[in-house]
């Protein structure tokens, strides 16, 4: 198998894919514990870390338009290559920070730094790769983030690092590295200079974007999924490390950390098989339905197992959003807008940016010992897209033209 994938993907992919993996690895070694260290060690208010938190995607939200748009028209060998450096910096300052303001100011860089990184990126693995192998690198990207996701929290646990910030500085010179690798992999450009001509004009085609209901309608619909993906880095987090129910919280949250990697390492490509001939909306629209129903445990009555079901079903709901998402994005732009339309698909991340505030606002309000209405809520929001995922897909078949028991094929490829 790995002979056959070396053949299928050169070396420029391989360089993103195990940068991808290194730097995920240090970055679940320290983010997820950031709302934990706010609280615990800077003695910041709920609310005040929530905010800090969701200063990132924020800020991803407001400059991914902009990002993506440099992604076609710079050369792209000269983004990934400056960007991590910058961005590797600004993680090594983070263990120098000591106010909110800083935190503030320093997570919210952060944020702009993965608006011009994350679609540069997206766009080298889509044009160095055959249109066939698109959604198996997608996957391999995938798996790649999931297995720094599964490592980062064990080797946190295993030195103790949730209460200091000194994860951040691995993971700033692991950047730092990243970058300068691929300045020897990308010295001779490769595919990524044949799209020159394709960069012109690119934020003029924005207004093709705010046509394209296919699109947006999808981006509506799956910014509430990505409601609900937000709350396991802070409701949940800041739940289990404060609830009296549970007599370790926060090594029950490493632990769901951990697990949630490894049904998805365990699943991911039987699971990829199993929907290959699935309407990639169906995909994508299951998994917010899971996501939703997975907080419905934390209304149970409270035992060390509810958490274990709740990552279990959620795990499966995320699964199906990196199995598929950024590949229909992939099928839904055109060539010579691919990096635009990477970049405003992160505008999902606006349920990231109000996840957390409004998360900690309902546990301020309903307190940690109150997880019914808690959870209900927010089980009940992230359900909501599911209309609009679901009104994506008969925009699509209105477009298309194709019965709605058709065999999926493939998404027609001029922009939606």
């Amino acid at each position: 198998m790995g002979f056959h994938l070396s053949r299928k993907l050169n070396s420029r992919v391989w360089n993103i894919l195990a940068g991808t993996f290194f730097t995920r690895t240090a970055l679940f070694m320290s983010v997820p514990y950031l709302a934990i260290f706010l609280t615990s060690q800077k003695h910041l208010s709920i609310f005040l870390a929530g905010c800090v938190l969701s200063i990132n995607p924020l800020v991803n939200v407001l400059f991914s338009g902009f990002g993506g748009a440099l992604a076609d028209r710079l050369p792209l060998h000269k983004i990934i290559a400056v960007v991590p450096v910058v961005w590797g910096s600004l993680f090594i300052l983070f263990y120098y920070a000591d106010s909110f303001p800083a935190f503030l100011l320093l997570n919210g860089l952060n944020g702009l730094c993965y608006s011009i990184f994350e679609p540069a990126s997206k766009k080298v693995l889509s044009t160095e790769t055959l249109p066939e192998n698109r959604l198996l690198v997608f996957n391999l990207r995938y798996t790649a983030i999931n297995l720094g996701c599964f490592l980062g929290p064990l080797l946190s646990l295993m030195f103790n690092m949730k209460l200091t910030l000194f994860p951040y500085v691995i993971l700033g010179v692991l950047y730092i590295l990243y970058g300068v690798s691929t300045q020897f992999f990308f010295r001779h450009g490769g595919r990524i200079h044949a799209s020159v001509a394709a960069r012109i004009g690119s934020l003029k085609n924005l207004g093709a974007i705010r046509k394209d209901y296919v699109f947006l309608l999808l981006l509506a619909g799956m910014s509430f999924s990505f409601f609900g993906y937000s709350q396991l880095n802070g409701t949940v987090s800041q739940y289990l490390t404060a609830t009296s129910a549970l007599s370790d919280g926060a090594r029950m949250y490493s632990v769901i950390l951990s697990l949630n990697a490894v049904v998805i390492l365990a699943a991911q490509f039987a699971v990829l098989r199993w929907i290959s001939k699935w309407n990639p909306f169906h995909v994508v629209l299951t998994s917010n339905l899971l996501i939703a129903a997975s907080f419905l445990f934390f209304v149970l009555p409270v035992s060390p197992l509810m958490p274990l079901l709740f990552i279990t079903v959620f795990s499966l709901g995320e699964l199906l959003i990196g199995a598929r998402f950024d590949a229909l994005v992939d099928e839904l732009s055109p060539e010579s807008n691919k990096g635009l339309y990477f970049g405003c698909s992160e505008f999902v991340k606006i349920g990231t940016t109000f996840g957390p505030m409004l998360g900690a606002g309902l546990l301020g309000l309903y307190g940690v010992e109150s997880p019914v209405p808690v959870f209900g809520l927010i089980g009940g929001i992230t359900a909501a897209g599911a209309a609009l995922i679901g009104g994506a897909w008969f925009q699509h078949l209105r477009k298309t033209r194709q019965p709605v028991d058709a065999k999926y094929t493939g998404v027609h490829q001029e922009g939606g």
